[in-house]
């Protein structure tokens, strides 16, 4: 078994679900229901925070299972950790990632925005690469099991050569909307080119950041000839979903809704695609995690995933401002963003 420790007991840490969930939206969920990790640490500077996860979680755990911290610093040095999810608020992560990179882990499970610059991305991906130990960003959508099979079967050509991948999902670029830019991905691939992008709203953030904006759409453009659209607010499909058109076939597919594949104008069956039954996605997220510490393939999410969407992110935002075609990687590195999610 894996020993895991998080670091924020937030919404996405423990808030989103509770025990008794069968498909739990959130960490300690996923590290409870996978076979292959146990949560034996928690740090949060809130009291009331951490009484409230031991009221509504302590049950779902053996008896003084888990250790409780004021801070990640003194977590990091108190326990011999395999794996770190760090769950703090955006503008946090860099500096809670400094600390975590300095301990002897072997991954990290990094929530999204993965920073609130490209500088801070790129300075905590060269810290973790250092050491040989992955990180893992957190765009959850990814990992429901029907999306990961079409993934697979789409590669394998199920729908032709893919050609255009539409994405939905308004909000803010990077802590919300970044979800369905890494559904693009999924589905075109994390070879992005260039970026032209189309970006609304600001709001008062403390002094040195600028606001995060929303998206309100963005072109894509892949290596490999692929197009990618990122639709926002004024999408007519609900967000996290994505439409996938290929050259002999399209594909409907979301998180929160069903999948519907046609080929050569005739609807393709579902029960003929082998789409696997629910699982929550932390709970695939962290066997992935394992899965890689026991000798597999890199999750996904990783090193080179999350940073060609990091690059789209902010390339989309650097378009919006300034009006030009963004090729990537971007050379603004040092655009300080208030990403609060």
């Amino acid at each position: 078994m894996y020993r895991v420790g998080i670091i924020g007991l937030g919404s996405i840490a423990a808030r989103y679900s509770k025990p008794d969930d069968p498909y739990p939206y959130c960490h300690t969920g996923g590290i409870r229901h996978c076979n292959t990790t146990e949560l034996v640490a928690v740090a949060d500077m809130s009291v009331e925070r951490q009484d409230e996860f031991k009221s509504t979680w302590g049950p779902g755990f053996p008896n003084n299972s888990i250790n409780y911290y004021d801070t990640d610093v003194q977590m990091l040095e108190s326990e011999k950790l395999d794996i770190v999810a760090v769950c703090v608020r955006g503008p946090h992560h860099f500096q809670v990632m400094q600390n975590v990179l300095k301990a002897d882990i072997k991954a990290i499970f990094l929530e999204k925005p993965a920073g609130c610059s490209l500088h801070e991305v790129d300075t905590m991906t060269a810290g973790a690469d250092a050491k040989g130990i992955p990180i893992v960003v957190d765009y959850t959508r990814h990992w429901h099991p029907h999306l990961i099979r079409l993934q697979s079967l789409i590669k394998d050509g199920l729908i032709g050569e893919v050609q255009t991948v539409i994405g939905y999902c308004g909000g803010g670029v990077l802590s919300f909307a970044i979800h369905t830019t890494d559904m693009i991905c999924q589905f075109a691939g994390y070879d992005p080119q260039s970026v032209t992008g189309y970006v609304e709203g600001s709001a008062d953030v403390p002094d040195n950041y600028e606001p995060e904006p929303a998206v309100v759409t963005a072109t894509i453009k892949y290596k490999s000839g692929v197009i990618g659209i990122h639709v926002g607010k004024h999408g007519v499909r609900g967000g996290f979903s994505v439409d996938v058109l290929g050259s002999e076939g399209t594909v409907q597919a979301g998180f929160y809704s069903g999948t519907t594949v046609h080929k050569a104008g005739k609807l393709v069956e579902n029960d003929t695609l082998d789409l696997p039954q629910n699982e929550g996605p932390f709970k695939i997220a962290y066997q992935q995690i394992t899965d890689y510490l026991d000798g597999g393939p890199f999750p996904h999410c990783s090193r080179d995933d999350y940073t060609a969407v990091n690059e789209i992110g902010f390339a989309m935002i650097e378009s919006g401002l300034t009006g030009q075609t963004i090729e990537l990687p971007c050379v603004n590195r040092q655009r300080l963003i208030y990403a609060n999610g």
